[in-house]
């Protein structure tokens, strides 16, 4: 990451984890067509790309940090809907089919996640735990991407405001969440694909944002 890397190195890094994302999605494809679809598109996206600079600028153009908050939460909906109407459960089947429809008319962060929590607010079960697992994904992306921003770069800003925004939203969510609940919690932690070392790494930019 950041630490005594270049502007290759941190390409490679950005590739190697959207890999490895799109290795755990490939296990189950049926659960997560949307995050494989972005995860190429990503990876496409890289390839072309000559610096981390260019590639903050072609996502920024083509929306797909959008698209991967988007693709995670649907994902999680699709699939809880699937298992609600096998059981029978046509209330929460039908929330959650709701919750899809409002997921994508959204056109921007702040209105996919202002939409959805009006939603939760009327709705009747699994509001916290909901909201606190869906800016979970966001989150840690946005703090991935600021291990490898240019320090004092526009991408750098916008990582830092995305993150800040996921954060606030966990703590709400969330009361009690700490670097030491999302590391250790299961719940939490079997929703991140990042191995101890890298875990290593972004505590430490963690506490930079949050701490300073």
């Amino acid at each position: 990451m950041r630490d005594g890397s270049g502007p290759a190195d941190d390409l490679r890094m950005q590739r190697r984890y959207f890999q490895a994302r799109l290795e755990r999605f490939g296990r189950r494809p049926e659960l997560h067509r949307a995050l494989i679809a972005d995860c190429h598109s990503y990876l496409e996206m890289l390839e072309e790309a000559g610096s981390p600079g260019d590639f903050m600028r072609m996502v920024r153009q083509s929306g797909n940090m959008l698209s991967m908050a988007k693709a995670e939460v649907s994902d999680r909906y699709r699939n809880r809907a699937a298992v609600y109407r096998a059981l029978g459960q046509e209330r929460k089947q039908a929330e959650d089919m709701r919750r899809l429809e409002l997921i994508g008319s959204a056109g921007t962060h702040a209105e996919l996640y202002a939409v959805l929590e009006e939603f939760e607010g009327e709705a009747s079960a699994g509001f916290e735990e909901d909201r606190a697992m869906n800016a979970l994904g966001p989150m840690m992306e946005a703090l991935f991407s600021l291990c490898t921003d240019p320090p004092g770069s526009g991408s750098e800003e916008l990582s830092l405001s995305t993150f800040r925004e996921y954060w606030r939203q966990m703590r709400e969510a969330d009361p009690g969440v700490t670097w030491e609940r999302i590391s250790g919690c299961d719940a939490y932690r079997d929703r991140l694909i990042f191995d101890d070392r890298q875990m290593g790494i972004l505590e430490k930019r963690f506490r930079e944002v949050v701490n300073g």
